[in-house]
């Protein structure tokens, strides 16, 4: 009798935690003690890159790092539309470079990208368009290696947005990840 009283606590305590970490990957916030710090890597991070953070916290978008999307998914980031977070997966990244050059590297190229997207989200929800409006010709001169792996990524989306508004916005993202400067131009144009 006693055992099961305990187990039915144990079970109900399980459904609250997991019933919390369900909510946090919706992008319901959760109650936390402990202040929330940068990350240890933002100040490595290239000074225009730093700027791109910043201006995404002063919109109201946060940076979580290693979610469990990046446990459950192939990617290095991940952002939901809508949701005041994005994901930044730098255990796989560090999985993939090593170098602390090219980890910092590709970590930035990341941020870069995932910001594009909300970036994009932004103007989708004020406007009904998602596109930057990038000019087509810098898009379609991504090299073949980037046009393909774009490709090769609309496979596993499960975005109901047409096939070709999906290619637009990975390309701009793709564009746009050397460009921190044009990045935030985007966010300070449509996340208002």
């Amino acid at each position: 009798m006693i055992s099961s009283k305990i187990m039915v606590v144990l079970f109900a305590a399980g459904l609250g935690f997991g019933y919390s970490i369900e909510r946090a990957e919706q992008g319901a916030p959760l109650v936390s003690v402990a202040p929330r710090r940068d990350p240890a890597w933002l100040q490595d991070l290239d000074p225009g890159y730093q700027e791109l953070v910043s201006t995404m916290k002063r919109r109201g978008f946060t940076i979580e790092e290693n979610a469990p999307v990046c446990r459950q998914e192939d990617v290095v980031g991940f952002y939901t539309w809508g949701q005041p977070v994005v994901k930044i997966c730098t255990e796989r990244i560090a999985r993939i470079r090593t170098d602390p050059t090219t980890f910092r590297t590709l970590l930035q190229q990341t941020i870069a990208h995932e910001a594009v997207h909300v970036a994009q989200g932004c103007r989708h929800r004020r406007g009904g368009k998602s596109s930057l409006g990038l000019d087509a010709a810098k898009l379609y001169s991504l090299p073949l290696s980037v046009r393909n792996d774009i490709q090769k990524g609309l496979e596993t989306n499960r975005s109901n947005e047409p096939r070709s508004v999906q290619w637009r916005n990975e390309a701009e993202a793709m564009a746009l990840e050397d460009t921190p400067d044009q990045v935030i131009a985007a966010l300070q144009q449509f996340c208002r």
